[in-house]
């Protein structure tokens, strides 16, 4: 298999499910419950469907309880996570519209995610972002009213009605009108830090590894080659995955140089699907740079194809983690179609080229730093970031 081929096959789950471990509330990823709101259509046919594919195809088949009663459960979802293995925290359910925006990189709302009430994350280009607020604000009021999880899901869905937020900066109360619709949101932020011995570190964030994404990589990637940088900082902080090929276009910018042809990652199916096994190996690219070594920011939300491309390049370059444990998703799935629902249930397992995988646990890092989100991720002060910097002034950590 080529990786122009097989652009849909995927290594994760939706982004906004990693994130909404911490969330009180929230909007910015899909519905959460457009596949699961309805039993109307989930019939007999369909339930056995489902349950055929967790006797067949799922990774863990052999641990699937037999002669499952399959007309106890009113949801998909329900059903999904009751016969889903112990290790599987992944398998989900979406409807193919779902399927699409995530694509496309479409959502709606306000598109802020908290931490309790404290702003930790915005999409590249939401409303949130566009409005002015900033990473470390705490929302105190909507619409001059204490703030509540039911007020705050109501206002996001008054689509193209603005809404006053007053969060707390600093000490300072700051009322910022912003409006909930539907947008496109981008994956990618990057620039050039030159250092005082003159060292250019070329810094990216990168969110999600949508397909859409890959021009936006590559952007980048063309900037950072243009201008013969030295280093490379990418934070996946709250990069929950995505596209498998995505994360194989990544390596190669990162690591193709030298290692064209050789292997990234190999994928393993269950003992009755073998002839499904592939890999992807590097394919060196224009602006592929030529580097020794790689800087990742990660914490508990870096997931899936983010420790796909941490893993994958770890044979061939010095990799060092900054930040806390990644979230430890070494597997990922092929989704199945049915009736206007994609059921994504685990079926394949990730190795590199030394033959690792399996890190359940996560993978550990190099530099634990604490993340107290009071500054911008593109702001040197940023505790991570500073101590990438740190790491490439003095070459240890601090």
């Amino acid at each position: 298999m080529t990786k122009g081929n097989i652009i849909k096959r995927i290594i994760s789950y939706k982004f906004s499910l990693i994130l909404s471990f911490v969330l009180l509330i929230g909007c910015g990823g899909g519905s959460d419950g457009g596949a699961n709101s309805s039993s109307e259509s989930f019939n007999s046919n369909e339930k056995s469907y489902l349950y055929s594919l967790f006797q067949t195809e799922y990774l863990w088949y052999d641990h699937v309880e037999q002669n499952v009663d399959t007309s106890k459960y009113q949801t998909r979802q329900e059903m999904i996570d009751d016969l889903r293995y112990s290790l599987d925290r992944w398998s989900y359910v979406e409807t193919a519209q779902e399927y699409q925006d995530g694509v496309n990189q479409v959502t709606q709302g306000f598109g802020c995610y908290f931490n309790y009430t404290q702003i930790f994350f915005m999409p590249i280009d939401s409303p949130c972002e566009r409005a002015g607020l900033q990473r470390g604000d705490d929302l105190q009021y909507i619409n001059y009213q204490i703030v509540t999880t039911e007020d705050y899901i109501a206002a996001s869905e008054n689509l193209n009605v603005e809404t006053i937020f007053t969060v707390n900066r600093a000490g300072t109360l700051i009322n910022i009108p912003i409006t909930p619709s539907v947008y496109n949101y981008k994956t990618v932020k990057y620039q050039i830090l030159t250092r005082p011995n003159g060292v250019k570190v070329a810094h990216m964030l990168f969110n999600a590894f949508t397909s859409a994404s890959v021009d936006e990589i590559d952007e980048a990637f063309t900037y950072f080659k243009n201008n013969n940088v030295d280093e490379l900082i990418v934070d996946l902080r709250y990069n929950g995955g995505g596209s498998s090929t995505t994360a194989s276009i990544l390596m190669d910018k990162i690591g193709a140089y030298g290692h064209d042809g050789e292997l990234q990652a190999e994928f393993r199916f269950n003992a009755h699907y073998t002839y499904e096994n592939f890999s992807y190996t590097f394919e060196q690219d224009t602006n592929s740079l030529n580097l020794n070594r790689v800087f990742f920011l990660t914490s508990e939300y870096t997931a899936s194809a983010s420790e796909l491309v941490i893993n994958g390049l770890k044979p061939y370059m010095d990799v060092k983690l900054i930040g806390s444990t990644t979230h430890g998703k070494p597997v990922g799935m092929d989704g199945r179609e049915n009736n206007g629902y994609i059921y994504w249930l685990i079926n394949f397992s990730a190795y590199n080229a030394n033959g690792e995988g399996d890190y359940y646990n996560g993978i550990g890092v190099d530099c634990y730093v604490y993340d107290p989100e009071n500054f911008s991720r593109m702001d040197e002060n940023e505790s991570l970031l500073r101590e990438a910097l740190l790491y490439i002034d003095n070459g240890s950590c601090s």
